[in-house]
């Protein structure tokens, strides 16, 4: 590490880091300890606040980086120091709190982390409001002399109707917990999502035809906006690309969002390409070989899905309108067996745009044919 600090191109940069940065306190406090650094020491540190939790995380990047400290999986980490957390809070429900971690969170969370990897701070905020959501429940439970053995469906519904926008996410508890048999069989529905608002066609294709031409905008921004715009992909999903997600085959370009390989019309693939040999930040900090597509300001990490939602949204390029929109699209010409495997998509998830881009398919062709009723009206008596 140090002499990747003493070879970096922002000297300026460095030493301003040694001087005043507080994740260079923090490394110069356990180096004086004489003993080498460890997870577990970062880990001790987080627990101290907020503050010291994002110290003790960017020092963590920092040293993973640069080879200090061996890699982990830190979405699985991150769910058991905060299951801890509210285990502490909650010691009388910390027994099966302990349970609904281990066997159903953090498998998940692994065979996510194994298949997908990257983007892992959306899905362990996820599993934070389910723990939370869970030790709460049980909670609520108790204070009405409840063993959750003892709950009813009219006590889950009562519980639910007090706050619904935020205790739904209490349902993966509560499944788990009835085909545990820790509960009689409960029912939680899904928080009904509001339909995609999409954007009207020709504005979507001007947005994307600008993303690909103009090369005033950002070529970040133009990359995200053309995946966005083209193949409907989450912020999260964008940014946790590779660079090793564009490869080349003779004149040919392809991206790889899943397992299937897209051949790229000759525009992205040749902006995507630049995107991928793009020298990273010089920022020492930054300067990694973690290979991300769009990386971020923090030691090997990528950039986040929030930055680069603003960044779009600064030269007009709507998220989620422009998300549904590509959907649609593609759903009307794919399959969902096509669908999901090319974009990642879940096999229902994939049947729902199918769904979705088939009525608005309907509607399209309903009002057509009343536009054409109108202008001419059929003749008679």
């Amino acid at each position: 590490m140090r002499a990747a600090l003493a070879d970096s191109p922002e000297p300026g940069t460095v030493l301003t880091w040694l001087r005043n940065s507080h994740s260079a306190r923090l490394l110069a406090d356990l180096v004086a300890t004489g003993r080498p650094v460890t997870h577990t020491d970062l880990d001790l540190t987080a627990v101290e606040g907020r503050a010291a939790a994002r110290t003790a995380e960017y020092l963590r990047g920092l040293l993973t980086a640069y080879q200090v400290l061996p890699e982990r999986d830190e979405l699985s980490a991150r769910i058991e120091r905060h299951l801890q957390r509210v285990a502490a809070r909650h010691p009388e429900h910390a027994l099966l709190l302990r349970s609904y971690v281990r066997w159903s969170l953090l498998p998940r969370a692994r065979r996510h982390e194994r298949l997908r990897g990257g983007g892992f701070l959306g899905r362990a905020r996820g599993a934070y409001a389910r723990i939370n959501r869970a030790a709460e429940f049980l909670s609520a439970m108790t204070a009405r002399g409840l063993l959750l053995q003892e709950v009813t469906q009219q006590e889950v519904d009562t519980w639910l109707a007090a706050n619904p926008g935020t205790r739904f996410a209490v349902r993966d508890f509560v499944v788990w917990a009835t085909r545990r048999g820790h509960a009689r069989t409960l029912d939680v529905p899904h928080w009904p999502k509001k339909d995609p608002v999409a954007m009207d066609e020709d504005s979507h294709w001007e947005i994307l035809h600008q993303c690909l031409t103009d090369t005033d905008l950002p070529l970040e921004v133009r990359g995200a906006g053309s995946i966005l715009l083209l193949f409907g992909q989450h912020l999260t999903r964008i940014t946790a690309l590779t660079t090793h997600a564009v490869t080349t085959a003779g004149e040919d370009t392809f991206l790889t969002l899943d397992r299937t390989p897209i051949p790229l019309p000759a525009p992205l693939g040749g902006l995507l390409a630049d995107l991928a040999n793009h020298p990273p930040p010089t920022n020492w900090a930054a300067n990694t070989s973690r290979g991300w597509l769009f990386p971020g300001g923090r030691p090997g990490q990528h950039l986040s899905a929030t930055v680069l939602g603003r960044r779009l949204a600064a030269h007009q390029i709507p998220n989620r309108p422009a998300r549904a929109t590509a959907l649609v699209a593609l759903a009307q010409d794919l399959p969902p067996a096509v669908l999901g495997p090319m974009l990642g998509l879940h096999p229902v998830t994939a049947a729902h745009w199918r769904r979705r881009a088939a009525t608005d398919w309907t509607a399209y062709l309903q009002a057509r044919q009343c536009g054409l009723a109108d202008r001419h009206p059929p003749s008679g008596p």
